[in-house]
């Protein structure tokens, strides 16, 4: 009984590699000691073909999966008076009725600048 446990724990195993392995070459993810990345036969999985990597023998690097660098993030804040007082200020309040609930709601709150 033993044996038979231990063989369909092997097959379970051995099914579970198999299909972490799958999900590995679908996604084209390879290292140096596996097979080089071949492109799928779907178009819609990949779009340009594997290109070796000429510094690493047998290392493909499917250009579709890496890292696209855009421009830098953290610096959307460029601050203009003009703006802040266009989109934020007390004329811009005051000319809609939402505007004047806010300066309302402020005023009931205790707020000591009601807008810019």
């Amino acid at each position: 009984m033993g044996t038979l446990a231990g063989a369909a724990g092997a097959r379970s195993l051995l099914l579970m590699q198999r299909g972490a392995a799958s999900v590995i070459y679908q996604r084209g993810i390879c290292s140096v000691f596996s097979a080089p990345w071949r492109p799928s036969l779907n178009p819609c999985l990949s779009l340009e073909p594997a290109r070796v990597s000429p510094g690493l023998p047998g290392l493909a690097t499917p250009w579709i999966h890496q890292q696209v660098r855009t421009k830098a993030r953290g610096n959307e804040y460029q601050p203009s008076n003009l703006k802040r007082k266009h989109k934020h200020g007390w004329i811009k309040r005051i000319r809609e009725a939402s505007g004047i609930r806010v300066i309302l709601r402020r005023m009931l709150k205790g707020r000591k600048s009601l807008s810019h």
